[in-house]
């Protein structure tokens, strides 16, 4: 029976906790803990009475400190102590202050502390995880909690009330707080341990975060965030109930190790990368996907199926220090029309440590080399430093063997892109692409000829040099090139109408003093304009030139189809290697617009993609046989003689003589043009073969006009 005492206790029992939910064992605890508080009272209440009565003032056996008379000698016989309420001692002198005082002693078997036993509660939840900071490892008394486990352990788990319990084992638990899975390790299993401990050391030495504040407990993981939460309990406890009960896993999953288990699932969600599993667990967008661990192991059949290229780098890791340490070139076309020169490619280099860049016009590839040359000459002179290192693609026009040699015997540096990536060469790619849209503005602004781009880029060149970069901060090209401040003071309308000064000595007293004419640019000899007299149809260059800058020349009906024609270019080297076609532009005459910068591509229904193959200069007199029928074409090609068709062997041929004066007329052939140079065989040097090509030519009724033989290499 309860006495009149416990009658508040009982009270705020039943208004704070739920009667229904309560144990008896809960019960119990809580009645102990209050009744020691009552014993404890009472001996302190007992004990204030006894010192304040030996105080007290006037004669008595003790008298204490004060003044007055019959002092005695002070005994500790009386004294009680608050600790141990045993007598002879104060409180801070009490021996069981050190007896009792809780520490993790390590021997040779490493005894561990355990501070939270509660011994009162018998009740044994597996589902409880508690809190424990006093707590030196996770400890479970659940075996069957354990995923794994290693058996074999030394080591005791020393209490608070001095008594041990042994460890028998150590592995992993998986727990489930909040709907989030964890994988506890390094958890000791303690076979008497009625309650299950998480140690919030532990928890730490893993980088997560744990945050008490106002009756709460959070736990916070550094990339995850808040993974787990939980109040304070009546008897200011913090507990993590685990519910992997409630969660049903799948037996199959039970027989996979962890990185099975990912590759399982990997699988299953058609081979998703695990940035997209994280993102479902972290974020919690679906249900019943186990907790699963980053792999950093790439599948087979991963990369072979979505293996893409590697990201293009935003910026460069490498610059030029100084002038002419880096060059970089591109040859830009063909380009259609034909330039008023005759020109069709367009060759740039570009200094990469002050982004300038120079322009020249080629008919054929073939003069990349001399143009290099010529450049390479007026650069050393202007910089007073020798080129060292030239950037290109891989274009026949830059890896020729006379090409190669050039740069070998100057000593220049060769930078080649990789196959396919045009992108390593992007300074120069840049260039040419800004240049030529340059080109289609000016061109359609004041409605020019096409046949004029070339001077368009020309003008378009010298433009840039006087722009800004990205590269090159608070100067211009042409500056950080010369040192000079460039000035623009003469900088007019590209194509609008110049009207050009007649000198005295070329016209009468009552003709007029100007003609008109329309501006190109700046020429490169003189110190005056580049005009361009459509009268005459030749090139004027003066410094005596008044502007109308605002107008444009009316071309007449002559130049109609030019300046309403296509303007088509292409880049060979990107056909040829990235089977990008040709890039078809039409300019529309009437759109004024000159901040275009942008390409529109024509609706003309006979535009062509892919590249576009174009014949040989030399083989402009050659009829390609095209527009045959297919008798026609057999009826050419077939041969009329006693051996039958060409395709005949070296032994049957040399038994005929019309065939053996055919090989000696080539062989002559060949000596006379000394077209080979017999040498020895160097040594590790593979020998090509040669073989014999026979011909049967045929006049325009078919018979036979004359026997060729051709002695070529293999290959």
């Amino acid at each position: 029976m309860l006495t009149e005492k416990f009658t508040y206790v009982v009270v705020s029992i039943e208004e704070s906790k739920d009667n229904e939910e309560i144990t008896v064992d809960e019960l119990q605890s809580s009645l102990v803990v209050h009744e020691q508080k009552f014993k404890r009272v009472n001996r302190d209440g007992e004990q204030a009475l006894k010192v304040e009565s030996s105080r007290g003032r006037g004669r008595g056996t003790y008298r204490g400190r004060g003044r007055g008379r019959g002092r005695q000698s002070f005994t500790r016989d009386t004294v009680e102590c608050f600790k141990c309420h045993d007598l002879g001692h104060f409180q801070y002198e009490c021996p069981k202050w050190n007896k009792e005082t809780n520490y993790a002693e390590l021997d040779d078997e490493e005894e561990l502390l355990l501070m939270a036993l509660v011994e009162e509660n018998d009740a044994k939840r597996n589902d409880a995880w508690f809190l424990d900071s006093g707590c030196s490892n996770h400890m479970c008394g659940n075996k069957g909690m354990f995923l794994n486990m290693v058996e074999g352990h030394k080591h005791f788990v020393k209490c608070g009330n001095n008594s041990r319990m042994s460890v028998a084992g150590k592995g992993s638990v998986r727990l489930v707080f909040n709907g989030t899975t964890f994988l506890v390790q390094d958890v000791y299993y303690v076979p008497e341990l009625r309650n299950n401990l998480l140690s919030v050391g532990q928890l730490q030495e893993k980088d997560l975060t744990i945050l008490i504040k106002k009756g709460t407990c959070k736990i916070y993981h550094p990339n995850k965030g808040l993974i787990a939460e939980t109040s304070m309990s009546a008897n200011r406890m913090f507990i993590l109930f685990n519910k992997t009960s409630s969660i049903t896993t799948s037996v199959e999953e039970c027989l996979h190790t962890s990185s099975e288990l990912t590759y399982l699932w990997h699988q299953r969600y058609g081979h998703l990368n695990h940035k997209g599993f994280k993102t479902l667990q972290t974020k919690k967008m679906v249900r019943g996907l186990p907790q699963l661990e980053a792999s950093s192991v790439t599948y087979a059949h991963c990369f072979i199926s979505k293996q893409h290229r590697n990201p293009i780098p935003k910026k460069s890791e490498w610059r030029a220090s100084k002038v002419s340490e880096l060059i970089h070139a591109d040859i830009w076309g063909p380009i259609e029309p034909v330039s008023s020169s005759g020109k069709r490619y367009l060759l740039c280099f570009i200094d990469d440590y002050s982004r300038k860049g120079w322009v020249y016009f080629l008919l054929e590839k073939s003069e990349a080399l001399e143009c290099f040359k010529t450049f390479k000459k007026l650069v050393e002179k202007e910089a007073e430093e020798s080129i060292k290192c030239l950037r290109t693609d891989r274009g026949g026009e830059f890896n020729s063997i006379n090409f190669n040699l050039v740069c070998k015997k100057e000593g220049i540096k060769r930078q080649l892109t990789t196959s396919y990536t045009s992108h390593q060469n992007g300074v120069a790619e840049r260039k040419n692409r800004t240049v030529m849209n340059m080109v289609c503005c000016m061109l359609s602004a004041k409605r020019v000829p096409k046949l004029f781009w070339a001077e368009a880029a020309k003008w378009s060149f010298y433009l840039l040099n006087r722009c800004p970069t990205h590269v090159v901060k608070k100067i211009t090209p042409q500056e950080a090139w010369s040192g000079v401040k460039p000035s623009v003071q003469h900088l007019r309308v590209w194509g609008c109408i110049a009207h050009v000064h007649i000198p005295d000595a070329k016209r009468g007293k009552l003709d007029d003093k100007r003609f008109p004419c329309i501006m190109l640019g700046l020429s490169d000899e003189s110190k005056g304009y580049r005009l361009f007299d459509p009268n005459t149809g030749r090139v004027v260059v003066s410094k005596d030139v008044i502007f109308e800058e605002e107008k444009s020349w009316d071309w007449g009906p002559n130049y109609k189809e030019q300046i309403d024609a296509y303007f088509v270019w292409s880049n060979d080297d990107l056909s040829s290697d990235e089977s990008e076609g040709s890039h078809r532009v039409e300019i529309d005459g009437d759109n004024d617009d000159d901040n275009n910068d942008n390409e529109e591509m024509s609706p003309h229904e006979n535009v062509t993609q892919g590249r576009e193959r174009r014949a040989p200069v030399w083989m402009e007199d050659y009829v390609s046989g095209d527009q045959l029928s297919e008798e026609e074409e057999a009826e050419t090609y077939m041969v009329q003689d006693d051996l039958g068709d060409d395709s005949i062997m070296f032994e049957e041929v040399v038994k005929h003589d019309k065939w053996r004066e055919a090989m000696d007329c080539d062989i002559k052939s060949i000596e006379k043009n000394q077209t080979w140079e017999l040498s020895d065989l160097l040594a590790g040097a593979k020998t090509i073969g040669v073989k014999w090509i026979f011909k049967t030519n045929l006049n325009e009724k078919g018979e036979v006009n004359k026997y060729k033989a051709r002695l070529v290499a293999k290959g």
